[in-house]
């Protein structure tokens, strides 16, 4: 439509001009006219003119004129050979007139040639100096940009190698971070206390720092062990000397941080190490001996520990700590049993998330090398940009090289055209110099013929003269041929003059008939249709315009239709996210089970390593005290080609044959162990003793008494065991119902009191049991994530989103096992007026008639009657009754008014 109006504003234009035209091609005919007329006068008076001056000749009579003939005739007779030969040389003269004319130009055009061409040189010369240049520049611009091109492909491809070694260690670090579970947040309390630690480092010289900082267990599977042995100590700050402690402890206060337990190195009394600790057998360390930890920090570990030992299982603890010598003994699964009897369990008082703060500073190790990573990925840029230079250089690279090609191609153009310049310039040369000679002699043969040619002239003349003299005087005219000549001249320059006005005057009049035939009309015509029929597109085009603008408002709302679509795909999208989270959190758990069955198959791998080797032992022993040990071949050996020893228990005891804890075995043995050294103990100090048999018979009369109250006390504790296993897993097992049924209910209940017409899907709950198989020695885990929201800590939550997932929690807990009725005081206290219109939807979508019908619906929860008190009437209004309560001033008591909101229920 511009290039219409355009062209119609250009036709305008273009018809104003032709107009214009017009008028002064009609002003042009007009001038033409009056300019003939001049010319036709001028015409006229010269002929005129010539009348006049032809009276004003000599007149001669018919004698005189026959003398004028006759002298004539005999001056032409007299003159003949010397006309013969002037006429000859003058047709000469004129032959080389031309010729030197001719040569002459031919000079001139050659010099003209010779200086363009030599200007051509000039050019080409400076144009070929220019491309050599340029050329030049070229190369080595080239060469710089292949260097650089390889430089960045060697650059890229080290950093790609090097991009995908960072990609390689950050999943490490991160698998390595996972099984760490470094994404358990921090709380408030140990992130102050973390800070305020890093404060009294940064003042005071003195600060060596957390206990947890400072040291740390030899292998992972004392950390339990190590916090327990610990104790409060554990995040206790170790300073050199009682005055930094005082001062720390000041600025604690001033500050009002948290308190602080400060262990000074150089006044904290501490009991020595006992070393025969050291000997005992079996799984038994010392603490102190099971801790990483600088040698200037030795007085601060066993103000710490002490002399705590440490086991692998229950059964040696309680040897160790309620046998003989009493002594503080804790087991690697974090159970202390202390000199005073009692046992406490490792998880109480969170030990087990304390335990992990001594992977607290391999975290933050990790999360530092991964943040270097990450930053040195930055750095490095993306793979995309590093293509795109790439490729910027290879085009920069084919560009220059087309430009060097081009360049080369038009050197040899122009040094071809200096070699034809220079060769045409050197014929032009030989050529000026052959014209030169032979303009100077012709010049000169020419002058010289003039010279004769005028002394002819001159011979001719005198003798004319001569004869005309006589006459002339007759005549009364001093000389008749100058006269004639005078005469002839000017009627010479009449007729000039006449055939010049003749020649303007046709030209005049065909210039008029031109100028009379040129059409002008039909040019403005033209223009003017042209106008219209442009005007009548562009009409067209501005309708054509209108219908465009029509369908693209219609192709606007199908895009806005497939925006729409494109949003319940992202809708779709978001929901796989979510499930794929979800498969991730199964996979991470399943990961966490896979490690913990790992690490205890290795236990017991090294248990029964070590019970091996304690075999050998009691064999190599037995055999150098020449004791002889029942044996029969094992039957399930068919194929060893070295027999092992299968031993024989048969003659054992009924009670010895018994599966017994680790601790009764060791108890049995210290016993035996006694009954023999007593025994030869008492055979070397005695004679032998007659009555021995007696005693004998009557020892094993009380060894069967004793036997038969074992066997009875053991099958006792049996019954009791079984009854208290079987009250355990019954337990468990209502627990894990209750559990499974909570955890599967509570995000559908909790999507329902989260959805809206933005987020249809509402946000997600979810129950985790912190140790699935003994769950009542650890907590449960309550994680909710409103719509948009990321995961965040439950303590994290607005006051709102806390409310929504405790009703949400409340009613999951509800469809287990359902109350009568449910009494709400205020729940909506924390809820905005959007979501306390979910909560009471949800609320009245099963407390009312259709809520109630529809008791076994799958959509969470099950249906229930409710008293809600509330202030809100967008809460209470969806009631199906309504009891207020209010003073009576008369009474001096409070009355209560119902009201049945069934009524007004819309059908």
């Amino acid at each position: 439509m511009s290039r219409i109006n355009s062209k119609i504003k250009s036709s305008k234009k273009e018809l104003e001009k032709k107009k214009v035209e017009k008028r002064k091609h009609a002003d042009e005919i007009i001038k033409l006219q009056n300019d003939l007329r001049d010319i036709t006068r001028k015409l006229d008076e010269l002929n005129e003119q010539q009348g006049q001056d032809g009276g004003g000749k000599l007149q001669l009579a018919d004698s005189q004129l026959w003398e004028y003939h006759r002298i004539k005739e005999d001056a032409g007779m007299k003159t003949t050979k010397l006309r013969d030969e002037k006429e000859v040389l003058d047709r000469q003269q004129n032959v080389d007139s031309e010729a030197e004319k001719n040569l002459e130009e031919n000079l001139q055009q050659l010099e003209t040639r010779l200086q363009e061409l030599g200007s051509q040189e000039e050019q080409m010369r400076a144009r070929l100096k220019k491309i050599l240049d340029t050329f030049g520049k070229q190369k080595e611009e080239l060469s710089q940009v292949k260097k650089d091109l390889r430089e960045m492909q060697d650059k890229h491809r080290e950093s790609r190698n090097r991009y995908d070694s960072l990609k390689v260690k950050i999943g490490e670090i991160e698998n390595q971070l996972r099984e760490l579970k470094a994404d358990r947040h921090e709380n408030e309390r140990d992130a102050r206390l973390s800070q305020a630690v890093e404060t009294l480092k940064r003042l005071f010289p003195g600060v060596h720092g957390r206990m947890t900082d400072l040291c740390r267990p030899t292998q992972k599977k004392y950390n339990l062990a190590v916090t327990v042995a610990m104790g409060k100590c554990m995040d206790a700050v170790v300073v050199e000397d009682e005055h930094t402690g005082k001062e720390c402890i000041k600025y604690l206060k001033e500050q009002r941080l948290p308190p602080q337990t400060f262990i000074p190195l150089q006044s904290v009394r501490v009991k020595p190490i006992i070393e025969r600790l050291r000997t005992f057998r079996g799984t038994a360390k010392l603490v102190f001996d099971v801790i990483q930890f600088d040698p200037v920090l030795e007085k601060a570990i066993i103000f710490a520990v002490g002399n705590t030992l440490v086991c692998d299982d229950l059964d040696e603890a309680k040897v160790l700590s309620w046998s003989g010598e009493r002594h503080k003994v804790v087991t690697v699964d974090g159970i202390l049993l202390t000199k005073s009897g009692t046992m406490t369990g490792g998880t109480s008082g969170g030990m087990e998330a304390r335990s992990k703060q001594w992977d607290d500073k391999k975290i933050e190790g990790l999360k530092k090398n991964k943040e270097r990573y990450e930053a040195e990925l930055e750095k490095l840029g993306s793979i995309r940009e590093m293509q795109l230079r790439e490729s910027e250089a290879s085009g920069k690279i084919s560009g220059l090289e087309k430009k060097i090609q081009y360049a080369e191609i038009e050197k040899k153009s122009i040094e071809e055209k200096l070699v034809k310049l220079q060769q045409e310039k050197k014929i032009i040369k030989e050529e000026i110099g052959r014209v030169k000679p032979e303009l100077e002699k012709l010049k000169n043969v020419i002058a010289k013929r003039g010279t004769e040619i005028q002394k002819l002239e001159k011979r001719i003349n005198e003798i004319v003269d001569r004869i005309y003299k006589g006459f002339s005087e007759s005549v009364g005219v001093q000389n008749i041929r100058e006269y004639e000549e005078n005469q002839l001249k000017a009627a010479q320059q009449m007729g000039e003059e006449r055939l010049r006005l003749s020649n303007q005057l046709s030209k005049l009049k065909g210039q008029l008939d031109y100028e009379q035939k040129r059409d002008m009309e039909s040019r403005i015509t033209k223009l003017e249709t042209t106008i219209t029929s442009l005007e009548n597109s562009l009409k067209q085009l501005q309708k054509e315009e209108a219908d465009a603008k029509s369908v693209t408002e219609k192709a606007s709302g199908d895009i806005g239709q497939w925006e729409e679509e494109v949003k319940e795909w992202k809708t779709k999208l978001e929901e796989c996210e979510k499930e794929i989270q979800d498969w991730k959190k199964r996979s991470s758990a399943a990961a966490t089970s896979i490690s913990k069955l790992k690490r205890q198959l290795n236990s017991k791998e090294a248990q029964i390593e070590q019970l091996n080797s304690r075999k050998q032992e009691i064999v190599e022993k037995c055999e150098l005290e020449q004791i002889v040990l029942p044996t029969i071949s094992d039957p399930m050996d068919t194929e060893s080609s070295r027999p092992v020893p299968y031993f024989d228990f048969s003659q054992l005891n009924r009670s010895h044959l018994q599966d017994m804890r680790p601790s009764e075995r060791e108890k049995c043995e210290l016993e035996f162990k006694k009954k023999m050294d007593a025994l030869i103990s008492e055979i070397e100090r005695t004679a032998p003793n007659l009555k021995a048999l007696d005693q004998y018979e009557a020892l094993l009369e009380k060894e069967k008494l004793v036997t038969e109250e074992f066997e009875a006390a053991r099958k006792e504790e049996k019954e009791i065991a079984d009854k208290y296993n079987l009250v355990k897993q019954k337990r468990y097992e209502l627990f894990m119902e209750a559990f499974n049924h909570i955890s599967g209910n509570i995000d559908k209940i909790y999507k329902q009191l989260t959805k809206s017409g933005t987020h249809p899907l509402g946000g997600t709950a979810y129950l985790n049991l912190e140790n699935e198989d003994d769950p009542f020695l650890h907590g449960i885990k309550y994680t909710a994530m409103p719509p948009t929201k990321r995961f965040r800590d439950m303590e994290q939550l607005s006051g709102g989103e806390k409310t929504v997932a405790a009703l949400a929690l409340l009613f999951s807990i509800h469809s287990y096992r359902p109350s009568p009725f449910f009494i709400l005081d205020e729940v909506d206290a924390a809820l905005d007026n959007l979501n306390v219109a979910k909560v009471a939807g949800f609320i009245r979508s099963k407390s009312c008639t259709g809520g109630r019908l529809n008791l076994d619906s799958d959509d969470g929860g099950s249906g229930f009657q409710s008293i809600v008190i509330s202030l809100k009437d967008s809460f209470y209004d969806k009631a199906e009754a309504l009891v207020g309560v209010y003073r009576d001033a008369e009474r001096s008591c409070s009355r209560t008014l119902t009201f049945d909101l069934t009524k007004y229920r819309e059908s």
